[in-house]
């Protein structure tokens, strides 16, 4: 993989309802990436291409979708969309290996690639102490919860999500022997590892965004969390705690009745449902309250008219959701960029399946720039203590990794 300049390799781990173990695509043999009009030129592209796409979407393009605008610094300066038709798709399911590719290749050049790709050889060197640093202080992070609950209190909105980044200048590192690291102690639904030239995203996020098959549309945000314990007793009353928690259901409940308000735009009259309310998921270093709502697509509306319809997910946002925004811009120091922004496939069927990007490190190997970012939702009821706490849980393995 390291030959490649441009790949993302997509792993479920055999968990929930995926067409595949896990995914890869490499070799660009046609690609859409930085747009000044990425919806319509993400819609051409699309149409242009009877063939697999993968690519991603970065939370800023809301810009492009909302009169709204970014002023925070770029530390990682991902292009803000990149979409690429592959030359070369490996897909693994239940053992068996499929082979999707280019007909320049002849069976051989598949067949030494992929035995390069098995024969990777992941160093595993022991990453020195890294100074991890934080963008906000832990002070200024508590006033910042406290006066966003100011703007609960007066009805601003509902719920915000607010998000802080943590990061490490002029580090030197092997960006897959970490991603092979943090994807083996996490092993989450949706993970990924995206390169696009010195930039990285390693993902272990646990969160679907949008699923299309057929015409069934459905979406699966996560809101309320609480983290996992070593000791089985313990962890089984955080269980408990988790589900009658009436702070977490509230949120979750919020953002339900959001992508069911998103999802009415493009479906089919009376086909909005939800199909399981604040249902508890376990993790690997949490457990999750986690929704399905799903919906029949109308007739009349395509790819890019779904993810405008819902984008940025309301997971990440808030409610509602253009307020939560601007008040995101207003409190974070840090352009959220590929962070909360999205990874998926298209389909030559025109199905889809695309991931929310959370519990990721990105990191720019030209700068030596790395960090990641974490976040919750903010409500009225949030304590500020407990959200810093579970920002910390959920940023647990990555921290892990890193030497903490």
């Amino acid at each position: 993989m390291r030959s490649f300049d441009s790949f993302v390799f997509l792993d479920n781990h055999s968990i929930g309802d995926s067409k595949f173990d896990f995914l890869a695509a490499f070799n660009v043999k046609k690609v859409l990436i930085h747009s000044f009009d990425p919806f319509d030129d993400l819609d051409n592209f699309i149409d242009s291409c009877n063939d697999w796409i993968f690519g991603y979407l970065t939370y800023d393009l809301k810009n492009k979708i909302e009169t709204l605008f970014s002023d925070n610094v770029d530390y990682q300066q991902f292009p803000n969309l990149h979409f690429f038709v592959p030359e070369i798709i490996i897909k693994v399911i239940k053992k068996s290996v499929v082979f999707l590719y280019d007909s320049k290749y002849l069976a051989e050049d598949i067949d030494r690639i992929f035995n390069k790709i098995c024969e990777l050889e992941i160093m595993e060197t022991k990453i020195s102490p890294i100074k991890i640093k934080a963008r906000v202080s832990k002070e200024d992070y508590l006033k910042n919860i406290l006066s966003i609950k100011n703007h609960l209190q007066k009805g601003d909105v509902y719920e915000m999500n607010y998000c802080q980044e943590f990061y490490c200048e002029n580090i030197v590192l092997d960006p897959f022997m970490l991603f092979s690291k943090l994807n083996n102690i996490s092993k989450a639904p949706f993970s990924s590892f995206y390169r696009i030239n010195d930039h990285f995203c390693l993902c272990v996020s646990p969160e679907r965004f949008l699923k299309k098959e057929g015409d069934q549309i459905i979406s699966q945000p996560i809101k309320g969390t609480i983290k996992r314990l070593e000791n089985a007793l313990l962890d089984e009353k955080n269980k408990e705690t988790l589900l009658n928690s009436s702070k977490d259901l509230s949120e979750n409940v919020m953002i339900v009745d959001l992508v069911r308000n998103d999802l009415s735009r493009i479906a089919k009259k009376n086909s909005v449902n939800v199909n399981e309310l604040a249902a508890l998921y376990s993790y690997t270093d949490v457990h999750h309250l986690v929704s399905t709502i799903s919906c029949q697509l109308a007739d009349d509306k395509s790819i890019v008219d779904v993810l405008k319809a819902l984008f940025p997910m309301g997971s990440m946002t808030g409610a509602p959701k253009i307020r939560s925004m601007q008040l995101i811009e207003k409190y974070e120091d840090t352009l959220r960029g590929l962070y909360s922004g999205s990874i998926g496939y298209i389909t030559p069927k025109k199905d889809f399946d695309f991931n929310v990007v959370i519990r990721s490190i990105f990191y720019n190997k030209q700068s030596f720039y790395l960090s990641f970012m974490v976040g919750g939702a903010i409500t009225i009821d949030s304590d500020p203590e407990l959200e810093y706490e579970e920002c910390l849980a959920k940023a647990k393995s990555i921290f892990k990794i890193l030497g903490q």
